[in-house]
């Protein structure tokens, strides 16, 4: 996007209104005309300046930069073979005109003037219990893209050209930047009315509700606590929030899944655990989901999460061809050895790598003459008897690559009996396309005709952006930082036992001895892997130097301290004036 477009922070010229009728969901947008503030005065012009804040989130859940932003250069994933913007990952030359960094820049200002829009002409003594609703969904979103923007950045402008957190149409290139504890406390203060307002359920699958809230004001109320804004009082007031949604799980329609399979599992989307989404469809007017040759609007809000996590299977053997089961193989983030092996160390009694990673392909390609088949060799060294000799070593859905855990053992003669092609942790360690794959975001239903067998189709499936099961992990961490780590173990053990293979729930139990912000962030990993938590996850806990140089061999060379924030993009320093900054310039984060 052209940086000049952040002259003017106005829906008139970045916003293309998705108006819904009055009891329609977030998906039954109808494309019209550009907001503007005489709009905001009817109901219909209300609701639809909210869906479109909504709409906005798809640019930010599901394409590939903000994946970028927050899984690369972690302790859980580092680059597959078709690295996408090394930097992220490597640290090295990660500066001000890194182009992913201005996904969250871009979008979130648009969909926050938006949201003072709402907020300013919607907000009356006498409003109606439908404005007021629409009113806190404003609060909410805007809160969320702030808090986005606060732990990407730290302080960012809350006054956009009329005054803080007031709606703009005015051309204004005068911004100035907020501290970090102004921003959070304008999180805080807009989630604090949104968990008031908002209704105890959904009014459609994608709008937030008070669960969704109570989760973003426990996060926002954690995460403060470790910046340089903590407030006394911080950790407590999180475990209450996470309490609150905890103890209210009934009456706000929310609950862990037995199963944590189920959690992710396709068609299952919109279940008890998803706290919040961000929702697409089928229709190419709202969600292009073509792949390459979209116009490059739609292109960018496409959910891509499909394709990111899949390993080069297809250049495993002749037997393997790209399909839709198995997923375009962008082979974008390739897991860290700690994750496989060491977060994930207990494969026989915690069941989430086994429902969270594929690690077997079978044999798809219907032209058998490309099949392996067994040598003179093969039977002199005893793999199988004479008369296989020239036979496939396996045929079509037969299993044709295998990556066994790393408590099963095997001698390279094992490995030759089995016939088909194993990578081992071993061999896996050592290379960037072969490697288990993430399975959460497998997208195999095709809602276009003439789509279903086609496997470079981008996903249309909702975005998971927060799950109920890290409501109990935000209240542990935060009950373990005020000195309870009874409490805290208590609350990871609901989300253990959750996890365990059948009968193996008691093996899965924590005790308050095991539990510090190491074993914590392990945890986190185990439940959430691959979820665009966990660069925030580090940076937050001031963990992101330490993990990356013990767990991510490409970040550790060149990681610094101040990479805990991105830098602003560099366009916006050249624009910007900031009349509060000594030289006049909109300050830059340290280091870049």
């Amino acid at each position: 996007m052209n940086i000049n477009r952040l002259k003017i922070y106005s829906v008139l010229l970045s916003i293309a209104l998705l108006l819904a009728s009055g009891c329609s969901g977030i998906l039954e947008e109808e494309p019209r005309a550009l907001l503007t503030p005489n709009l905001f005065e009817t109901d219909q012009g209300l609701e639809g300046g909210v869906v479109a804040a909504y709409a906005y989130l798809r640019y930010y859940y599901g394409p590939e930069g903000p994946h970028n932003l927050t899984v690369y250069g972690t302790d859980e994933f580092t680059n597959g073979n078709q690295v996408s913007n090394p930097p992220l990952n490597n640290y090295q030359n990660l500066d001000a005109n890194n182009g992913d960094v201005l996904t969250p820049w871009n979008r979130a200002y648009p969909a926050i003037n938006t949201c003072n829009g709402v907020i300013q002409f919607g907000t009356s003594d006498d409003m109606t219990e439908d404005r007021r609703i629409l009113v806190a969904e404003a609060k909410y979103l805007r809160a969320h893209w702030y808090f986005i923007l606060v732990r990407t950045f730290g302080g960012v402008t809350l006054d956009l050209g009329s005054g803080p957190l007031a709606f703009n149409t005015s051309p204004v290139n005068n911004f100035s930047r907020a501290s970090v504890a102004e921003t959070y406390e304008a999180i805080i203060n807009d989630l604090e009315d949104a968990a008031a307002d908002l209704p105890d359920r959904p009014s459609a699958p994608g709008r937030a509700w008070k669960a969704t809230a109570w989760h973003t004001l426990a996060k926002a109320y954690l995460a403060r606590a470790y910046s340089e804004a903590a407030q006394p009082g911080d950790y407590q007031k999180a475990l209450e929030a996470a309490e609150h949604l905890i103890n209210n799980k009934g009456a706000y329609g929310v609950a862990l899944l037995d199963d944590f399979a189920d959690v992710h599992r396709e068609g299952n989307d919109d279940n008890a655990e998803i706290l919040f989404s961000v929702q697409r469809n089928g229709d190419p007017n709202f969600t292009d989901i073509s792949g390459f040759g979209a116009p490059n609007e739609v292109a960018l809000q496409m959910n891509r999460a499909n394709y990111f996590f899949r390993c080069f299977y297809e250049r495993a053997s002749d037997a393997l061809l790209r399909d839709v089961g198995n997923g375009r193989p962008w082979i974008r983030f390739k897991p860290t050895d700690w994750l496989l092996n060491e977060a994930f160390n207990n494969k026989t009694v915690d069941s989430r790598y086994d429902k969270s990673f594929q690690t077997v392909w079978y044999a798809n390609n219907p032209d058998l003459s490309v099949y392996p088949t067994w040598s003179a060799g093969d039977v002199a060294a005893g793999y199988v008897p004479a008369s296989m000799e020239g036979q496939p070593k396996f045929t079509l859905g037969d299993t044709c690559v295998w990556m066994p855990p790393n408590y099963i053992n095997l001698t390279s003669d094992d490995i030759a009996r089995l016939g088909y092609i194993v990578y081992t942790p071993e061999y896996i360690s050592t290379q960037k396309q072969f490697f288990p794959s993430l399975s959460k975001f497998n997208a195999t239903d095709r809602p276009q005709p003439g789509t279903e067998d086609d496997a470079n189709v981008s996903s249309y499936r909702p975005y998971p952006v927060y799950r109920f099961s890290e409501t109990y992990l935000v209240a542990a961490e935060a009950a373990f930082q005020m000195g309870n780590a009874q409490l805290a173990a208590d609350y990871i053990n609901v989300v253990r036992k959750r996890a365990a293979w059948p009968g193996k729930e008691s093996e899965m139990e924590v005790s308050a001895s095991d539990v510090d912000i190491d074993f914590i962030l392990d945890e986190r990993s185990r439940e959430l892997a691959g979820e665009c938590m966990r660069w925030f996850d580090l940076a937050r806990t001031k963990k992101l130097v330490e993990r990356v140089k013990l767990h991510n061999q490409d970040g550790a060379p060149n990681i610094q301290p101040f990479h805990v924030l991105r830098p602003i993009p560099q366009g916006y320093i050249d624009l910007a004036i900031d009349p509060a900054s000594p030289d006049g310039k909109y300050p830059q984060n340290p280091g870049y």
